[in-house]
């Protein structure tokens, strides 16, 4: 059944659309420009000057503005190398807050690090370029014509900040994250040390909660009565259960959540249920995280990435996360969201 009126009804979500391709076209550039002239104060001509000959482009997760999740972050950096890739451009990243990214994902085929005394804040080698999202259809169009225009338009490093996803579809968002990343041995042990006892092929749920349980701290999302968590969780697992008769087929879940709380319910519960231990952080809220929280992180991307089909759960006021979805195109697995 279609679900017409509500804030997840058709009409919403189509008026919300129509909305976001308005903002795309009139305000978003504006905005962008803003975001951008937040971080000047951080250039000066006093600063030492850029050594690089060949024009960079450099992803910048430096705690200076807001940088949103770990997939969001992942999808900006694939989304900047996949210009500056067809541009003939040097990429970089220097990905500091609230971690060092090379301790968990290390270069591959692409040698991206860069260090810090190579990054030049004088304006005049350097310009700094901001490209938000919205999740309208129509965005990665003009999100890439931006990228080119401030790409050209910087004279030695274009330092960029973004959550851009110029490859919503297709293969290529895996092809390039595999060019960019491999795991680092701590994260490849972690990956094997929860994904060997399922004995065999396996596939992942996701369900993204925010608040409601209780245990995850989000700006977003609203609070709700101990006894509708209770209802919550027993209709999730109610649908998990579902989801197994129907697909398991002897295969073993890896479960992917916001919620701790829930994690350990689903699998006291049920037999064939699995998860990565550790405490679960937004990383965009803490200005350092710790290597248990880091570690999970990585390897719930890369063990959805590793299965043979993906599934997003949501249900009521849960979050339709992005998580999953990136996590299943590094590598192209099959994904479904299914709402109940």
């Amino acid at each position: 059944m279609i679900l017409i009126r509500g804030k997840e009804g058709l009409l919403h979500r189509t008026g919300k659309e129509i909305q976001n391709v308005f903002q795309n076209l009139f305000k978003q550039r504006g905005k962008w420009r803003r975001k951008a002239a937040e971080l000047d104060h951080y250039y000066s001509t006093d600063a030492p000057r850029a050594k690089n000959e060949r024009k960079q482009v450099i992803c910048l997760f430096d705690g200076r503005t807001d940088h949103y999740g770990m997939t969001d972050r992942l999808r900006g950096m694939v989304s900047a190398y996949y210009v500056a890739k067809e541009m003939g451009y040097d990429f970089r990243i220097w990905f500091v807050n609230p971690f060092r990214l090379e301790e968990y994902l290390e270069p591959n085929i692409v040698d991206w690090r860069i260090d810090g005394d190579d990054i030049s804040y004088n304006p005049q080698d350097s310009r700094i370029m901001y490209c938000g999202s919205n999740g309208t259809k129509v965005e990665p169009f003009f999100q890439k014509l931006w990228f080119k225009k401030c790409f050209r338009e910087a004279p030695r490093q274009s330092h960029v900040y973004t959550n851009a996803h110029l490859l919503p579809r297709g293969k290529k968002f895996g092809e390039l994250f595999n060019e960019l990343f491999k795991p680092t041995e701590k994260v490849e042990r972690a990956i094997r040390q929860y994904t060997e006892p399922l004995g065999g092929p396996y596939y992942t749920v996701s369900l993204r909660f925010q608040r409601l349980l209780g245990d995850f701290h989000e700006r977003d999302g609203v609070d709700i009565s101990f006894e509708e968590q209770q209802q919550l969780m027993e209709r999730c697992l109610a649908k998990m259960q579902e989801l197994h008769h129907r697909w398991g087929n002897g295969r073993k879940c890896m479960l992917m959540s916001d919620s701790v709380r829930f994690l350990e319910y689903a699998a006291s519960k049920l037999d064939y249920v699995s998860y990565v231990p550790g405490k679960v952080q937004h990383i965009d809220f803490y200005d350092s995280t710790g290597d248990d929280v880091n570690i999970k992180l990585f390897a719930d991307i890369l063990i959805i990435s590793r299965a043979e089909r993906a599934f997003l759960l949501q249900t009521g006021r849960m979050y339709n996360s992005g998580f999953p979805r990136r996590a299943a195109q590094v590598g192209n697995v099959p994904f479904k969201h299914i709402r109940f």
